[in-house]
């Protein structure tokens, strides 16, 4: 299986932060979007479903699409948080 680390943009949601704030984080390379009262609740989510559609892509044999570079997706990203989110549960 070829590597599932994918690099992933948190996006900090100033229109729905409140005290501890609300994040937004996107898997450009796999349209996963999901969201997080914190950074780590965005990421714990996202990593989720990650594995969920990596679960399901092999279990019905499907291609899935190859991570994009992650120091091309931080230099179009240098204001927000980009981290890599791995397949591995």
């Amino acid at each position: 299986m070829k590597d599932l680390v994918y690099p992933a943009v948190i996006y900090k949601d100033d229109e729905r932060a409140t005290n501890t704030g609300w994040y937004t984080i996107k898997i450009a390379d796999l349209d996963i979007v999901t969201e997080g009262e914190t950074v780590v609740d965005a990421y714990i989510k996202a990593k989720a479903i990650l594995c969920a559609m990596v679960e399901c892509a092999i279990k019905f044999d499907c291609e899935i699409e190859s991570p994009s570079d992650f120091d091309k997706v931080y230099s179009k990203n240098k204001d927000n948080i980009v981290l890599l989110v791995d397949a591995l549960s």
